[in-house]
């Protein structure tokens, strides 16, 4: 008896999930590519594919490993207004990441317009299908200006917008130059629990400025080429985030040659020079680390050097506490949370707003 209330059980379900699929397509909804909306947070036109980060003609300029995490469509996202009741995402993935959390690195972030904020309203499922239509939201009907992020790590074949069919709409793309992070594993987001909550996305947000991610997990070493190619994108600041990839001796050879030819390329851009965020282990241990403490050295005796010969445009963000100092921020003692993205949020923000005004 129990096996057949079971069956009978998964069969309601079962026909549940098909009508609710059959009511969805008698909805007439009205598909918009996400190309023809216009995909924001690129540094470049004539990317690899519309979903990716660098243009092809990069791709023998920098490592393998740059390239592979170029393909990932990171800090990209669409703004649109629409009075929709429903909202909806078709998506194909070229591939599945499984790693570190599905909801960011497979999921769509939707926020909408509040005032000047825009605020989170949802998370798509994180499931990720090579093919897959989803709907995220159900709005209140009212016209509001909405923005999409993308996921952080999977690759992407194409993207749909789903909208209710009569229901109003307009493209909105930011005006401005973009804030450019360049980093590690960080600043690509890793641990990120959804999308819009990594710190490259959230500041743009509060300083409502188009911001271009360039996070390579594990492949941002400051390599001279990379100046060549951040230069490339007209900027209103530049977010060197690199150090967490690099030892005492590797800043050495490479940091201050990296900085002047950013320099010598973008005369008068801003920078933002970051450092390694302090272990939430310091309190335990009593002190940092050697590779740490050598690190900071090494980086903070370039800063103060190119300052002393007149640099004006850099300015400079200490590791200690860059994720906070509860001791809750870091899910690995490396990368951050949604705590330790905050506070990095909080720390870089009034940095760059200063930076922006000079």
């Amino acid at each position: 008896m129990k096996t057949i209330l079971f069956s009978c059980i998964a069969l309601f379900t079962i026909c549940g999930l098909l009508q609710a699929e059959k009511n969805d397509d008698k909805q007439e909804l009205q598909w918009r590519d996400f190309i023809n909306i216009g995909i924001e947070g690129k540094g470049w036109n004539d990317t690899h594919t519309p979903y990716t980060r660098l243009p092809s003609r990069l791709k023998s300029s920098v490592t393998e490993k740059v390239w592979e995490h170029s393909l990932t469509p990171t800090g990209l996202y669409i703004t649109f207004e629409t009075d929709s009741s429903d909202i909806y995402i078709k998506r194909e993935f070229d591939g599945e990441m499984t790693r570190f959390i599905h909801c960011s690195f497979a999921g769509f972030d939707l926020y909408g317009k509040d005032g000047n904020t825009f605020k989170w309203l949802a998370t798509s499922s994180n499931r990720a299908t090579e093919h897959d239509f989803q709907h995220i939201f159900k709005t209140n009907g009212k016209k509001c200006v909405y923005r999409i992020y993308l996921p952080l790590r999977n690759t992407i074949k194409s993207l749909k917008l789903g909208l209710v069919k009569g229901s109003q709409f307009k493209a909105i793309a930011q005006e401005g130059k973009p804030i450019v992070f360049y980093g590690t594993s960080i600043v690509h987001g890793a641990y990120a629990s959804h999308s819009g909550i990594s710190h490259p996305s959230l500041i743009g947000r509060r300083l409502n400025i188009p911001i271009v991610n360039l996070g390579f997990s594990g492949a941002a070493q400051m390599e001279l080429k990379m100046a060549d190619i951040l230069a490339e994108i007209d900027a209103a600041a530049y977010v060197i985030d690199a150090q967490p990839n690099m030892n005492a001796k590797m800043l050495e050879q490479r940091c201050e040659k990296f900085l002047r030819r950013l320099r010598q390329l973008r005369h008068d851009t801003p920078i933002l020079l970051v450092e390694v965020a302090s272990s939430n282990r310091d309190w335990y241990y009593g002190k940092p680390d050697a590779w740490r403490e050598s690190s900071w050295r090494v980086q903070r005796a370039i800063y103060q050097k190119l300052m002393a010969q007149g640099e004006k445009k850099i300015s400079y963000l200490r590791g200690e506490n860059l994720y906070g100092n509860s001791g809750e921020e870091s899910i690995d003692d490396c990368h951050p949370g949604d705590l330790g993205f905050l506070s990095m949020a909080d720390k870089m923000t009034p940095l760059l707003k200063q930076l922006l005004q000079k």
